[in-house]
Formats: C-alpha cells, sequence, structure tokens
C-alpha cells in the first residue's frame, strides 16, 4: 500500500520579486480509500434506519393503522430497534421509542465510526508547502 508522492516547484516572477514554491503531496493510500468507503457504507446504513425511524414517528404521529400494507412494513423493519425502549415514556400519540433509537442509532454509529477510524486509519498523509520570496 504504496503512498503517491508527488513533488514539483512553481516559480512566479512579478514586479521586483520572484516566489519559489515547493510543493510535495501524497496520495492517499488504499487502507485509507477503504477505511474511507466502509465509513461512508456505514453511514448510509444509519441514514437508512433513521429514515424509517422517522416514517414510523410520523405514521403513529397522523394515527396510520399499524396493519395496512406500507405501514406493516415499516413497522416489521423498524420493530428490532423500537422494542428495548417500547414503555420507557407512555404516550399513546407520539412514539417516543422511535425517537430514542433515532438517537441512539445515530450515537452508536458514531462510536463505531470513530472506533473503526482510530483502529485502521492511517496516519501518514502529508503535504509540505516551502515558500521562498526572492527581491532582485
Amino acid at each position: 500500500m504504496a503512498q503517491e508522492r508527488q513533488e514539483r516547484v512553481q516559480v512566479v516572477r512579478g514586479e521586483g520579486y520572484t516566489q519559489r514554491r515547493e510543493i510535495v503531496e501524497t496520495a492517499p493510500t488504499t487502507r485509507q480509500i477503504l477505511v474511507s468507503r466502509i465509513v461512508q457504507f456505514v453511514w448510509l446504513i444509519a441514514a437508512i434506519i433513521v429514515a424509517a425511524l422517522a416514517v414510523r414517528f410520523m405514521l403513529v404521529l397522523i394515527g396510520s393503522d399499524a396493519n395496512s400494507g406500507f405501514g406493516a412494513l415499516i413497522f416489521s423493519i423498524t420493530n428490532p430497534f423500537v422494542t428495548p425502549f417500547i414503555g420507557i415514556v407512555n404516550s399513546p400519540d407520539i412514539d417516543i421509542a422511535a425517537i430514542i433509537a433515532i438517537f441512539v442509532v445515530m450515537f452508536v454509529t458514531w462510536v463505531l465510526v470513530t472506533l473503526f477510524r482510530l483502529l485502521f486509519a492511517d496516519t501518514r498523509r502529508t503535504r509540505r508547502v516551502t515558500t521562498v520570496n526572492l527581491e532582485e
């Protein structure tokens, strides 16, 4: 997993001065790209779960029938995420368990992504710019 290293020198001449800029950049490694893609995928899954939980919350809020086609689908998908929180707060018109599940899913995703980055991220990316101004 070698990094691609690029070096270049830019020279800018103006009235009474010359500026020489040396730029050294290293491209991301395959490992960095892989970690980034996995993190993006985990956030995508979390966003889909949160969206389903939000739809469930809205369906309960408007009094939709949980046994109808779409409602039954949403409730069956979100039940595993909501079940641990049912009964924490009893409110017949508002699905508090869905709101709590949204916060828990987001927090757990954030912890997992942060832990994954700490364990597997490559921190060797560098960019160095050296600028020298010369008066003529």
